[in-house]
């Protein structure tokens, strides 16, 4: 219920803040969760993954800092929502790499399009809804239900459609089978059925069920992300599909789209380490996993 309580009133100054303060404050109060949450922690124990055993303790908490003030950004951004035109969001968004979903919608093919926790996410998924893609959100079912309702209404204020994450699956794949183009995270296993898989050269958490999803219906994933430049464009970049193997079984062809999936997240977080704001700790969730397996 704080969270709720928090949010609505952010709400409202975000709506009448100018938008230079708004974003102000936001880094301002990215920074100061950073030194007060406990999940500062679990952010530095990521980047040092990322960074390697040898990383700068200094540059670890650099980039630390860094993903929580990202995180705070994108509150701003989602509770902006309903307050920016969508001519302000069409201007800033900028595509690289969008022929690729357009051929997938013409041809009404379905796909699942996956991305990480990188960059300015709320925006990117705004710049969708403007460009005229029927793109259907898949979404964390939050709590408590108050909650969940306020941030769908953010979420949905210019047309987006969104399912939950607690949604049956047989809708979901009676989208895609139709030819609908479904969007979610591939980095956060928010229902507890994902899987040990490397990343970053060690045993990470990470959901499947977006590679599951996509063999069983025999459509694409398409990976993209989206970075905010220093003029303020949201750069929202998509690569060519990635197709289930045909030759391999279920089960081998799953493991193989996740795996060819999270190398280019990898090489994205490589590129833009101060990007990604991810605040589960997916390295030593699958270690607790695998200790849970041994036994």
């Amino acid at each position: 219920m704080l969270m709720y309580l928090v949010l609505r009133v952010a709400a409202l100054l975000a709506r009448y803040l100018p938008e230079r303060w708004g974003r102000a404050i936001a880094r301002w109060l990215g920074s100061l969760v950073y030194y007060v949450s406990p999940l500062a922690e679990t952010g530095r124990e990521n980047f040092g993954h990322v960074l390697g055993p040898d990383a700068d303790p200094r540059r670890v908490s650099q980039l630390t800092r860094r993903a929580f003030q990202n995180r705070l950004l994108n509150y701003y951004d989602l509770l902006r929502t309903p307050f920016r035109p969508l001519e302000e969001i069409s201007q800033r968004a900028r595509f690289e790499g969008l022929e690729h979903i357009q051929r997938i919608v013409a041809a009404k093919r379905g796909a699942l399009v996956v991305t990480g926790h990188v960059g300015p996410i709320e925006y990117m998924i705004q710049s969708v809804v403007v460009m005229g893609l029927p793109f259907i959100g898949i979404t964390e079912h939050l709590k408590p239900e108050r909650l969940h309702r306020f941030v769908m209404r953010l979420r949905t204020a210019h047309g987006l459609h969104l399912i939950s994450t607690q949604g049956s699956l047989i809708d979901v794949y009676r989208r895609l089978k139709r030819g609908e183009v479904l969007l979610t995270a591939m980095d956060r296993d928010s229902t507890d059925t994902g899987t040990v898989v490397e990343f970053f050269g060690a045993p990470a958490w990470m959901p499947d069920g977006y590679a599951r999803l996509a063999v069983r219906a025999n459509v694409p994933l398409i990976f993209g992300f989206c970075r905010r430049l220093e003029d303020g464009t949201i750069l929202n970049h998509i690569y060519p599909p990635l197709y289930p193997d045909p030759a391999l079984g279920r089960e081998e062809a799953v493991r193989d789209l996740l795996e060819r999936a999270l190398r280019l997240l990898e090489e994205v977080i490589r590129r833009h380490p101060e990007e990604w704001h991810l605040s589960a700790p997916i390295w030593r969730i699958a270690r607790e996993r695998l200790g849970e397996a041994a036994r």
